[in-house]
Parts: structure tokens; sequence; C-alpha cells
């Protein structure tokens, strides 16, 4: 019995040093929540207004840039943006399952980029092509990074590895909340920049551009900063709702321990209650003998 008091005050002390883990961790979280979810919306306005002019842009002059040239897809090419750590619920699986859902249901051949460690750790022992992988960005958005990233894919398009290319990433809704978003990257389509309603006021109101020097020259310039603008964002996306994510996590767990020290407690006070009444009860049936 008294050995079962020791396990269970050794098993309270063990939960309290996790319940100041978790604790820690979701402070953590909330902080770099805060300064990733500034940085989002920051970045939001300037990539959708760049969409709306490209949509529009695209819609009023003729391109032959190659990023709008659709063509018999053959070949398809799935970017998967997840974490580089764990410890946030079902933030990465529910990615990781959505990607892996893609892959079974395409009907044409489909390779993987894989951003974010959770992503190729788990797809890395799959029969899946990864054409590459970047695992070291530490949950830190990085202009230049994602540019490398946004380029690569882009030459993979240009030169025909590819025939499309979907970006699949957890949006960051509210702090509760996130959702997984499938959009495709490449080609580009002016409707689908504009979206439906922009479509139809566009065409309501249609505007004239007049392109400096020529309209090959300027969608050379914009078209390569949009793609990457898209790439960044997504990541963006990702952070922001990793550390939210995290913070939920942790809370929750915080709370679990709560529960479960209350529940250990409890059992270590009847244990001890019993072992203190056994002894009381050895110590009467002793006096009682000696009596007799």
């Amino acid at each position: 019995m008294a050995e079962n008091v020791k396990s269970l005050r050794r098993r309270v002390r063990s939960i309290k040093n996790t319940k100041q883990i978790t604790r820690a961790m979701e402070m953590v979280s909330a902080a770099k929540l805060r300064r990733a979810q500034d940085l989002l919306m920051a970045g939001r306005p300037y990539a959708s207004k760049l969409r709306e002019f490209m949509g529009h842009l695209a819609s009023s002059a003729e391109s032959t840039h190659p990023f709008f040239t659709k063509r018999e897809v053959k070949r398809r090419t799935l970017v998967v943006v997840t974490s580089d750590r764990g410890l946030a619920g079902g933030f990465n699986t529910q990615v990781i399952k959505k990607a892996e859902a893609a892959l079974k249901a395409s009907p044409v051949p489909m390779e993987l980029v894989c951003i974010g460690r959770k992503g190729y750790d788990y797809f890395k022992n799959k029969p899946y092509k990864i054409v590459f992988q970047v695992t070291d960005m530490g949950g830190k958005v990085s202009g230049a990074g994602a540019a490398e990233i946004a380029d690569r894919v882009a030459k993979m398009f240009l030169d025909g590895e590819t025939d499309e290319v979907l970006l699949l990433f957890n949006s960051f809704i509210s702090t509760m909340m996130y959702a997984q978003q499938l959009e495709k990257l490449l080609p580009l389509d002016p409707e689908e920049l504009l979206g439906a309603s922009a479509a139809k006021s566009t065409s309501a109101h249609h505007v004239d551009y007049i392109l400096e020097p020529t309209p090959q020259r300027v969608f050379d310039s914009i078209l390569p900063r949009f793609i990457r603008s898209r790439v960044y964002m997504a990541i963006a996306e990702t952070g922001a709702a990793e550390h939210s994510a995290r913070m939920i996590a942790m809370s929750a767990a915080t709370k679990n321990c709560t529960e479960l020290i209350d529940s250990v407690s409890l059992k270590m006070n009847k244990a001890r209650q019993a072992m203190i009444t056994k002894e009381i009860l050895e110590v009467v049936g002793g006096a009682e003998a000696l009596k007799g």
C-alpha cells in the first residue's frame, strides 16, 4: 500500500511537470500567433489586389505568356504545405489526408512537392514521387524562400515537366478555426483570378489598359511576382494556422493535465487514508492482544 502511494505521488509530480510544459508551449504559441497573424494580415491586401489586377490585365489584353497556356493534362504536380513541427493536433494530418485523397483520385500521374518536414516524413515512405522538398524553414515565412520554391515550380511548368500545378495548404480563418484549401497555381485563368462576381463586373465595365512597352514585357515582369506571391501567402497562411492549432492543442493538453492531477490525487488520498486506517487497526489490535 505504501508503495502504491509513492507511485501515485510520483505520477502526480510527473503530470504537474507536463502541465508546466504544455502551459509554456501554449503561451509561446499565442505570442508567435500574434506575430504570424500580423504578417498574414499585412500581406493579404497586397495579394488580393495583385490577383484582381492580374485578372483585369489578362482579360483586357492578349497575351501569349506560357503561364496562361492550357494544355492536355498528362502530368500533374501537387505542392503540399505542412509544418516542420508537430504537437498541433490534427493540423498536419488533415492536409496529408486530403493530399493523399487527391493523389489517389487523380486520373493522371501526380508528383509531389513537399514544403514542411511533416508532409515529407509521411510521403517519403509512400509510393509517390517527390520532386523536391523544403524542410528547413523552421516555421518562419521567408520571401526569398517562397520565391525560390515558386521559381522552381514555375520552371517545371515552363519546361513541360508538368501540365498542371496544384497548391494545398491550411488557410487561416480565425484563432479557433482553419481549413484546408486546394487551388490551381498553374496554368493561370483570368476568370478564376477575378472570381465569379469580379468577372461579371469586368464584363459590365470593361477596362482597357495601355501596356508599355509591350503586353508581353509587362506580363514577363509581373507574372513571376504573382506566382511568388501566391506561394508566399500559402506559407504565411500555414504558419498562422499552425500556431493557432498548436495553441489550441496545448490548451486542451493543459486542461487534461489539470483533470488528471485531480483524479490521481483523489486515488492517492484514498490509498493513503486506507493505509492509515490499516495501521490504526493494527495498533488497536495489538493493544487488545496485550490486554488479553
